[in-house]
């Protein structure tokens, strides 16, 4: 399915925000939100997702509105945002799940998580900001700085998790530091370690379509 067919279907808010990291001016987001239009932003914001997803970092997603802090009293921080490639992949499992409802899953709204907030759409790039904030954390949803804040996400045991932030070695920590904290939801994803999950968006086209496909059939549809 197209881009456009997808956007004309899932409304798209993200949480950004700006800090300093190490010393160094960063610009983050905690969270993004992907449900239908017309679903009002602090509804999907306080409800329970269908799905919660936690991937890598927010790479090249971006606000559509320089007003952070204006969406609404019981949104803080909330706008309207750009999806990058990614989170139209989340979107099409959305939809398998609306096709084959009569399977029980009929998922309309999935909250994305990322093993860091620092936005940065080059791999690489990332990788090199990782280590060079090795002293600093926080812009980790999984650090122990934050730890209220990931309990409070996550708090929902019957929430199905998506496992889905690649299979780079630098990731190790922070992979099993999320593991930890969604222990006992229902888990999806590929992976050959237990640690590492593939993402959705591989470079080949024909891996991007495969991976979808099984994950179709983790869920059941």
């Amino acid at each position: 399915m197209q881009a456009s067919e997808l956007l004309a279907q899932f409304a798209v808010y993200g949480r950004f925000y700006e800090r300093q990291i190490a010393g160094v001016d960063e610009h983050l987001r905690d969270r993004l939100e992907i449900a239908p239009h017309g679903w009002p932003l602090e509804d999907v914001v306080q409800r329970e997702p269908d799905l919660l997803v936690v991937m890598m970092n927010p790479g090249a997603s971006r606000p559509l509105d320089a007003l952070w802090e204006q969406s609404g009293t019981d949104a803080p921080g909330f706008v309207a945002a750009q999806p990058d490639r990614t989170q139209y992949q989340i979107m099409r499992l959305l939809r398998a799940t609306q096709q084959k409802a009569q399977n029980g899953q009929n998922w309309q709204h999935a909250r994305i998580l990322n093993l860091s907030d620092l936005r940065t759409p080059k791999s690489a790039i990332f990788i090199d900001k990782l280590q060079k904030y090795a002293s600093d954390d926080s812009h980790s949803l999984f650090s122990d700085a934050r730890r209220e804040q990931a309990e409070k996400l996550l708090a929902n045991r019957a929430t199905p998790v998506l496992c889905a932030w690649g299979l780079s070695p630098h990731f190790v920590g922070l992979a099993q530091r999320a593991l930890r904290s969604v222990a006992g939801h229902p888990l999806l994803g590929l992976t050959n370690d237990g640690v590492l999950y593939r993402h959705p968006l591989p470079q080949r086209h024909d891996l991007q379509l495969q991976w979808l496909a099984d994950i179709s059939q983790q869920v059941g549809v």
